[in-house]
């Protein structure tokens, strides 16, 4: 949601370069991961202003497992395929110049690696969890947003108790999955 906020008052395009978004999409060796990560930047570059976005941050830099010895063949679809070639992209083709913005996101922070999170990006922003009474607050205004109608009785509090520890976008995102044309009927 922030993503969108931030392209929206900046007029921005957004590329999504996500783990989950490129994931058997764009199957291939090095050479296949740099042609994507390049035709990126150049577009990000060519349109600006713009943000290329990367959710579920921790794939692409995950943290390394404590107390595994030996070595382990690396996963050549792994997400973290991508991290030197993002590196090296963005060395080329950003600088305080550009109006190309990168934005990655978890809500894994300690699956990544911190080191890798530091070297990457510039700038690190919190955002917690919401509180119940904002989780409340934001049940009724996505049920209403989507066209879903609360009676008085409706358990609110319920919803707000249970969806301990989600996001505001995994809160809509449940509204849009379980409010459809069908049941709104």
């Amino acid at each position: 949601m922030v993503v969108n906020a931030i392209a929206h008052e900046t007029n921005s395009i957004v590329l999504d370069i996500s783990p989950n978004f490129i994931d058997g999409k764009y199957p291939g060796g090095k050479k296949k991961d740099d042609e994507l990560v390049a035709t990126v930047m150049l577009v990000a570059k060519e349109y600006q202003p713009s943000i290329i976005y990367i959710d579920e941050a921790e794939k692409v830099w995950p943290a390394k497992k404590k107390g595994k010895k030996g070595k382990k063949k690396k996963d050549p679809s792994a997400p973290s395929r991508i991290k030197k070639t993002l590196a090296k992209w963005k060395a080329k083709f950003l600088n305080d110049k550009t109006r190309v913005t990168i934005i990655g996101c978890t809500s894994e922070p300690d699956a990544g690696s911190k080191k890798d999170f530091k070297k990457f990006f510039d700038k690190a922003i919190y955002f917690p969890f919401p509180d119940y009474s904002t989780r409340r607050t934001m049940w009724k205004t996505f049920i209403e947003e989507m066209g879903g109608s609360l009676k008085a009785e409706f358990p609110l509090s319920t919803l707000a108790h249970i969806s301990h520890g989600y996001s505001a976008g995994s809160i809509r995102t449940a509204c849009e999955k379980v409010l459809t044309a069908y049941r709104l009927k």
